[in-house]
């Protein structure tokens, strides 16, 4: 019972244990049970497609607007809803984003054509300033209206000075003349309303009883007033402008941004009172600079932009590409003009005319004669190619003339004349047979050959020559093998060892071919100079055919070759040798270094110059000289056959190597200084004896003092330097380097004595006999190798320990479970 009330327990406990945990994990909150009420003023226009849920995502990149119903939980943002009246916001936003996107892209495509109309430029630029000059004379066609003001002067028997400005009424008001009307007038019929008044008060204005005028009048524009223009149809911005009273037609068209991508800019009317009083093309002006139409605007004026009637677009190699606007009875011809006319690479025999029928596209031809009465289409794409990257008339030729290159066949028809042309034949040319290369109507390539020498001496007629024609006159230079002599030896030029190879000329002299080169070296054997010729024509059935002929010469130092080979002429491929002088030898030099009386750097006096020599002339040994350690240093140049033989042993050590071997390998130089152990003790003792060496250019004996240290590495535990002891064996100072360790290879080592010489270990009856030691030695123990078998027998020794180890585990076990 116990037990059951405790198992009661704690199942009750794990059930509540996670109803608390799935509770605070998957509970959500109460959908609410009131529907909220929607406002009464909601659009019209919206969208559809709105899910009759009422929800709707809004867009990625729009920001959510402020919602008091959010549960402050990581997750409610996922869960969030928009209600309907957000919905239709963002609906609203995105329409009219939307709109605003549409208009800019219709915008962006009408600026697009209008940057391809011909005189869109004329309105699209910042320089240009559409209001009308002030400062200027008085347009004697100007028409008065209200707010103009005028300026009369009197001047002559009479002054008087008058600024009046005309009323809304139309009139002007003059002391003692009373009211004037001039509202309508020009300013020259105002004018002789206003002097027919004034002469009443001024006798001298005009001829009295056969007497002439005394006084006059002279009147000017003041300040003028402002008129209101309405600019209609297609232009960027219609509307009603107020101009200054002296505005042009073009003044205006200023203003408003000119034609849009469908106005016409030939036929821009100016209406005054009900009828059109001029038309202004603006083409004369952009192609004239005239303004015949461009009249002074009235107050209550209207402009009116048609939408154009014909417009072609021109495009490829003309001066100007567009879209050209064309009126009746203009004609293609008319059409090139306005673009410019042709560029420099046009070709002109034909223009192609793309045009748009009622159903489709159709191409048209248009040849040259034509460009005056073909009749263009509005929509019509004239499309104006490039000339073809050949010539019509050119001949070339090249080779053995003077002047080789491009020819007209128009001046050069025939091949003489041709040549002719070109400054005529070089010496060289070989005119038994040239070349013609011909391409023909099917474009394939023949070659012609032609005797030209039959040509020049009349036994055949001259070649026409066709376009495109290739002529090759050959030079005998280019058909034989370019011929050259070399010289090589003791001459004054770096490249002496290879030899220097000169062009062949004819006549050229062995002195000739020395100066050309640098001239000879002091080291020349003035007595030897070798030419070598070749045979050309050898008996091949001989066994002893002779195959060059060889002459030998002597030379003065002012080269002057002996009167032998006073007619000698060298012939092509002769190889001249300058040997060198057999008694002529460089200076060589040795060094001492050490305990010399002088030590310094010593020339070789000669050929059999000894150790023992040198150093007498050094002034002998110093007292603290040790003779054992010294050491002959010379430089050993490798051949090339040495340098690859070391190359293929490295290369054969690498490739053999295990992975858990590390070798070390240094770089493989020409020159290589190597010491030589020599016994200076016997050398000095009895001078030229086989101890005493002949020494060479470049050698280094080197003479240490008395050296009292032994030097012990390589497999020892502590490889270290000790102070050498008199009768000290080889197991002392192992020991006192710690001794050997396991991977010693104790017969293998070895002593490098202090000058250079070596000496190994030996063995009597499996007895180690080691060098002896003297001072300045370095023992060196090598490390033991461990072969393929070696390793083999190792594993299996290990696996036989183990296999034994296991076997006393399992019996003692035994031995346990059954004593038990």
């Amino acid at each position: 019972m116990k037990l059951t009330k405790k198992c009661f327990s704690k199942n009750l406990l794990k059930i509540t244990f996670f109803s608390l945990i799935f509770g605070n994990i998957f509970g959500q909150n109460p959908a609410p049970t009131t529907t909220p009420t929607l406002p009464t003023n909601i659009p019209t226009n919206l969208p559809t497609n709105i899910p009759a849920n009422g929800t709707q995502q809004p867009a990625a990149n729009m920001p959510l607007p402020n919602r008091n119903n959010v549960v402050n939980d990581p997750n409610a943002v996922r869960n969030a809803q928009l209600t309907l009246e957000e919905q239709r916001a963002v609906t609203v936003e995105d329409s009219i984003r939307i709109e605003r996107e549409n208009e800019l892209k219709l915008d962006a495509k009408k600026t697009a054509i209008r940057r391809r109309v011909f005189g869109f430029n004329l309105f699209n630029t910042l320089k240009f300033d559409p209001t009308p000059a002030m400062n200027i004379a008085t347009p004697s066609n100007y028409v008065l209206g209200p707010n103009d003001q005028l300026i009369i002067d009197i001047y002559g028997f009479s002054q008087a000075n008058y600024k009046v400005t005309v009323s809304p009424d139309g009139f002007i008001t003059l002391d003692r003349a009373g009211l004037i009307y001039v509202s309508g007038s020009t300013i020259e019929q105002s004018k002789e309303r206003i002097i027919s008044r004034l002469s009443k008060i001024y006798i001298g204005l005009k001829p009295f009883s056969g007497y002439p005028a005394n006084t006059f009048c002279n009147i000017s524009l003041g300040n003028i007033r402002s008129i209101k223009v309405t600019i209609i149809g297609e232009v960027i911005s219609p509307g009603t402008y107020t101009l200054p009273s002296l505005s042009t037609a073009l003044n205006a068209m200023y203003s408003c941004g000119g034609p849009n991508e469908i106005g016409s800019y030939r036929k821009i009317d100016i209406v005054r009172q009900n009828k059109v009083v001029a038309t202004l093309d603006l083409y004369d002006l952009l192609m004239n600079g005239t303004t015949k139409s461009n009249i002074l605007l009235h107050d209550q004026d209207v402009i009116q932009v048609s939408p154009y009637v014909s417009r072609v677009a021109i495009q490829g190699n003309a001066k100007r590409n567009g879209l050209f606007e064309l009126i009746d009875g203009e004609k293609l011809e008319k059409a090139i003009h306005y673009a410019g006319g042709f560029d420099q690479n046009a070709y002109t025999q034909i223009l192609k005319i793309h045009r748009n029928t009622a159903r489709e596209r159709r191409l048209l031809d248009v040849t040259e004669k034509d460009f005056k009465n073909f009749a263009v289409q509005s929509g019509d794409s004239i499309v104006i190619e490039r000339v073809l990257a050949r010539y019509e008339n050119m001949v070339v030729i090249d080779g053995a003339v003077f002047r080789g290159g491009e020819y007209s066949l128009d001046s050069n028809p025939t091949l003489l004349q041709l040549i002719k042309s070109a400054e005529g034949l070089k010496g060289e040319a070989l005119t038994g047979r040239i070349s013609i290369l011909r391409t023909r109507d099917d474009l394939n390539v023949e070659n012609i050959s032609i005797n030209l020498d039959d040509i020049l001496k009349g036994k055949t007629t001259d070649i026409a020559l066709k376009r495109q024609d290739f002529i090759t006159i050959p030079s005998i230079y280019d058909l034989t093998e370019p011929a050259y002599i070399r010289i090589q030896g003791a001459i004054n030029n770096p490249e002496f060892e290879e030899g220097i190879e000169l062009p062949f000329v004819r006549n050229m002299s062995i002195e000739d071919a020395i100066v050309k080169v640098g001239g000879l070296t002091e080291s020349a054997s003035l007595s030897r100079i070798e030419v070598v010729r070749r045979k050309r024509n050898v008996d091949p059935k001989a066994n002893n055919a002779q195959i060059s002929d060889r002459f030998n010469f002597e030379i003065s130092p002012d080269l002057r070759v002996d009167a032998t080979a006073k007619n000698f002429v060298l012939l092509p491929f002769d190889e001249i040798f300058i040997r060198t002088s057999p008694n002529y030898v460089k200076q060589t030099f040795i060094e001492v270094e050490g305990e010399v009386i002088f030590p310094s750097k010593y020339g070789i006096s000669s050929k059999d110059e000894k150790i023992s020599d040198v150093i007498s002339r050094a002034g002998g040994i110093t007292p603290q000289a040790y003779l054992e350690g010294a050491t002959l240093i010379r430089k050993i140049q490798l051949s090339e056959t040495e340098i690859a033989q070391r190359r293929r042993t490295i290369n054969e050590i690498s490739n053999s190597q295990k992975e858990n071997q590390t070798i070390q390998i240094e770089d493989i130089d020409e020159t290589k200084s190597e010491s030589i152990g020599i016994n200076l003790i016997k050398i000095m003792q009895n001078p030229g004896s086989l101890d005493d060496m002949n020494l060479q250019d470049g050698d280094i004996i080197r003479i240490p003092k008395r050296l009292e240290t032994v030097r012990i590495q390589g497999e020892v535990l502590y490889p270290t330097t000790v102070k050498f002891a008199d009768g000290g064996s080889f197991m002392e100072y192992i020991s006192k380097s710690g001794g050997f360790t396991k991977r010693s290879l104790k017969s293998k080592s070895y002593v490098l004595y202090a000058n250079g010489s070596v000496d190994r270990t030996r063995r009597f009856l499996f007895v180690n006999v080691y060098p002896k030691i003297a001072p300045g030695s370095e023992i060196i123990i090598p490390q033991k190798t461990t072969t393929a078998a070696q390793q083999l027998n190792q594993v299996q020794t290990v696996v036989g320990a183990l296999s034994a180890t296991i076997t006393t585990f399992i019996g003692i076990f035994g031995i346990l479970r059954l004593t038990k």
